[in-house]
């Protein structure tokens, strides 16, 4: 839709100008009229000064008389002057209209009255058509500005004829405000929609692989020939539907604190409360492979109990990701130690294993959603890549980070960064 239109500013001056010379029109015609008046008034005077003359010149006697007459208030001459006047065509409800003095005058008065009065309603006429022309081009600029903003255009409100804007300050920053939440929350849809179209995908891959499993353990347990194969077999089952479970509850973590289902309750907690909650997460995954879980205590008598404002559970379950990572891929017989390094305005946490170690290139992807490393243990392990990711996540929620990286001699280093509560 092309449609070529002006500014708002152009009708107001208009408008104004119109008014401006429908003033001067009235004011004009006031002055010649006074001045008409006036004139008037003059020649009266002199139609009263010529009678006096005429009656002194006759009766000089009648002077006093007459002065006594002139300002007399109660009119005691009125009866008979009018007696007099009414020979010569003079009547007492005499109409200003009937008096040739004035008839000339009138005359001359009336006509020019019309045309004043016919050119103030021409302005006004005039004024209100520029001002219903702005309006109607306000408002269909602004259904053009409606339009693009439907077709997800969000152009600048200035015309571009003359680059000018459009409407007022005022208006057109709202307008802008407008279009600029109109755009953000299409951004949000699009990437919502993007998010939920990837994590249906990544869902559907993760199910596959445990339901097929499923599905053949089930078929060989039924085609097992003795109790033995069966028995092995449901046994494999219960492995992969206690995997299976493991990773539907990830997947609802994930989706809840992708949604903002989960509302992270931060409040007062001893970081050592918090890490004795992970370890017994992670206590029992210990035991087959005899791991030791070491706490180095730092300098100073607090040791571990340094007072943070997390939330405890969803922090201990992001610590216990990491602690699992470490024991899934550490030796037997190896140690998982946790340092804690305390500055000015935050505490540093590294989780070292002694485990298989991450290159450089899964260090920048590791902490991806469902991905998982590219070292020949790490695709033999059971995984769904998706403890890290969380991790992360519910850290970063709370104004700390994560990092990783290989350790001096073997395995890896997991750096936490968390935010003293007097500086969050």
């Amino acid at each position: 839709m092309t449609t070529t239109l002006k500014t708002s500013g152009f009708a107001w001056k208009t408008c104004a100008l119109i008014s401006c010379l429908s003033v001067l029109f009235v004011c004009i015609y006031g002055f010649w009229g006074f001045s008409l008046l006036n004139a008037q008034y003059t020649l009266e005077q002199k139609q009263y000064g010529n009678i006096a003359g005429a009656i002194l010149s006759e009766y000089p006697e009648a002077e006093q008389t007459l002065i006594a007459a002139m300002q007399d208030t109660d009119y005691d001459y009125l009866d008979k002057g009018f007696s007099i006047l009414t020979k010569y065509g003079y009547r007492e409800n005499m109409l200003i209209t009937d008096d040739p003095y004035y008839h000339s005058a009138l005359l001359s008065f009336f006509p020019l009255l019309a045309v004043v009065l016919l050119i103030d309603l021409l302005l006004i006429a005039l004024c209100f058509f520029f001002f219903y022309k702005s309006r109607r081009q306000q408002e269909w600029r602004l259904h053009e500005i409606l339009e693009s903003y439907l077709a997800d255009n969000y152009s600048p409100l200035v015309d571009q004829k003359n680059r000018k804007p459009v409407f007022s300050e005022s208006f057109t920053d709202t307008l802008l405000k407008l279009g600029h939440k109109l755009k953000v929350k299409t951004l949000a849809l699009d990437k919502e929609r993007d998010h939920t179209k990837t994590l249906v995908t990544d869902i559907s891959h993760q199910l596959k692989t445990p339901v097929s499993a499923l599905k053949s353990c089930f078929t060989m347990c039924m085609e097992a020939d003795s109790e033995t194969e069966r028995a092995d077999f449901l046994e494999r089952c219960a492995g992969q539907l206690s995997h299976l479970e493991n990773l539907i509850t990830e997947l609802v973590n994930i989706s809840r604190l992708e949604t903002d289902m989960v509302t992270l309750k931060q409040e007062h907690v001893l970081l050592s409360d918090l890490l004795a909650d992970a370890v017994n997460m992670v206590y029992e995954k210990t035991l087959p492979k005899n791991i030791t879980v070491e706490l180095l205590e730092p300098d100073g008598e607090t040791g571990f109990r340094v007072p943070m404002f997390l939330d405890r559970r969803w922090t201990a379950e992001a610590t216990a990701n990491l602690l699992d990572n470490a024991v899934k891929y550490s030796p037997a017989d190896s140690t998982v130690t946790l340092r804690l390094h305390r500055f000015y305005s935050y505490i540093r946490l590294e989780i070292e294993d002694e485990g298989i170690g991450v290159s450089p290139v899964d260090a920048n992807r590791i902490f991806q959603r469902f991905y998982r490393g590219s070292h020949p243990v790490v695709k033999q392990t059971e995984g769904s890549g998706v403890g890290l990711y969380l991790a992360r996540r519910i850290l970063e929620a709370q104004g700390g980070t994560i990092s990783v990286k290989p350790a001096a001699e073997k395995g890896s280093i997991f750096t936490l960064h968390l935010p003293l509560p007097e500086y969050m």
